[in-house]
């Protein structure tokens, strides 16, 4: 795929599976959440480097346009977060940058939390997959006080991953800006912003290299505890066990389960060589690579379902529901193969011109 590509807008041709399938019980019975469409977000080229000082109020800025307002985790099927959250995000040679608005009538974060303890409390997280592999990605988490966590995780939970923190990528700038005051009970706050730059270097990743771009992958999470407050000090509402009543999770791009390690799920981010003021008019169009990757992803979760019922992968495509006859995506023939031990499998879709695409039982895919 090349760059041109990816100068697009936020809609998408999707359901290639349900689409080929229209006749008798859709392949994705049981797993629609996990197919409805990921978002889409242009990233244009900031005319000058941003001053990141939390008040995103730059040319640049103030000419970006904002994503929709974040939705819960599981989906529109659930209720709209009661506090509005959205996101912009621009780029320039040397850095992604990321700026959120979060409204919140009471500003509190833990005083003194170490660093890595950050996620226990209100939290703004983003989630990028700099090569779309799904594999090797990387969480970044901000709070009120402008404490941060940075993770690494090398696949996700699901698969055995393990998050590697206690690096903080060399260049980062943050900032945050209250507009209320912070851990005080006795008034009333309106929101905060946070603003970020990322260098793309810390991601190695190169926005203008045609060849190897196939897309930046990329999520937000906005984390909000109910809590209450005693002697002007705010502390997490506790269930009849004593514990922290679970948190709220509002999103870009939903998830489809409450589970933000699933990068396969993350939005879309599209790099236009252009200034805001110059907006991109073409539609984004999955592209046929991905339309390719449906049908491994639903292997891989039928795989994971059949794993759990059966302890052993399958390597006949029956066992799992899934066509063993040719597969039409765009018009070009595909064709679905397995090869699989008791503990490992690789699902294989090839076209007929030889172009394929593979996942193995990490959710690894090349």
């Amino acid at each position: 795929m090349n760059f041109k590509t990816l100068l697009c807008g936020a809609c998408f041709i999707y359901f290639a599976l349900s689409a080929n399938y229209a006749q008798g019980q859709s392949l994705l019975t049981g797993y629609e959440s996990l197919f409805t469409k990921p978002k889409s977000y242009t990233l244009y080229q900031a005319e000058a480097p941003l001053k990141i000082d939390g008040e995103i109020t730059e040319k640049s800025w103030t000419e970006t346009p904002w994503t929709d307002y974040f939705i819960d985790i599981e989906g529109d099927t659930k209720p709209v977060p009661v506090y509005k959250t959205r996101v912009k995000m621009l780029w320039d040679e040397k850095y992604l940058y990321i700026a959120t608005q979060m409204e919140e009538p009471h500003l509190w974060a833990n005083k003194q939390a170490p660093a890595d303890n950050i996620f226990r409390d209100n939290v703004f997280k983003i989630f990028i997959d700099p090569n779309n592999d799904m594999n090797d990605d990387f969480e970044i988490q901000i709070n009120p006080n402008n404490l941060m966590l940075f993770l690494i995780m090398n696949k996700p939970y699901r698969d055995g991953g393990s998050p590697l923190t206690g690096w903080t990528p060399i260049g980062l700038q943050s900032a945050v800006k209250l507009n209320g005051t912070l851990n005080n009970s006795a008034d009333k706050d309106s929101e905060w912003t946070a603003e970020i730059a990322i260098p793309f270097a810390a991601l190695t990743f190169n926005p203008k290299d045609a060849r190897r771009n196939t897309g930046l992958r990329i999520n937000f999470m906005r984390t909000g505890w109910d809590f209450t407050v005693q002697n002007n000090v705010y502390t997490k509402a506790l269930d009849a066990a004593g514990k922290p009543m679970p948190p709220h999770y509002a999103v870009w791009s939903s998830q489809g389960l409450i589970n933000m390690h699933l990068p396969e799920r993350w939005g879309y981010a599209t790099f236009a060589q252009t200034p805001p003021t110059i907006k991109t008019s073409s539609e984004f169009i999955l592209p046929y690579s991905e339309k390719q990757r449906e049908y491994l992803w639903l292997t891989y979760y039928k795989q994971k379902d059949w794993l759990k019922k059966n302890k052993a992968y399958t390597s006949v495509l029956k066992d799992l529901g899934l066509p063993e006859q040719e597969i039409i995506i765009d018009g070009i023939k595909n064709k679905l193969k397995l090869e699989t031990t008791s503990r490992y499998f690789l699902a294989v879709i090839t076209d007929e011109s030889g172009k394929t695409v593979s996942i193995n039982q990490d959710g690894y895919v090349q």
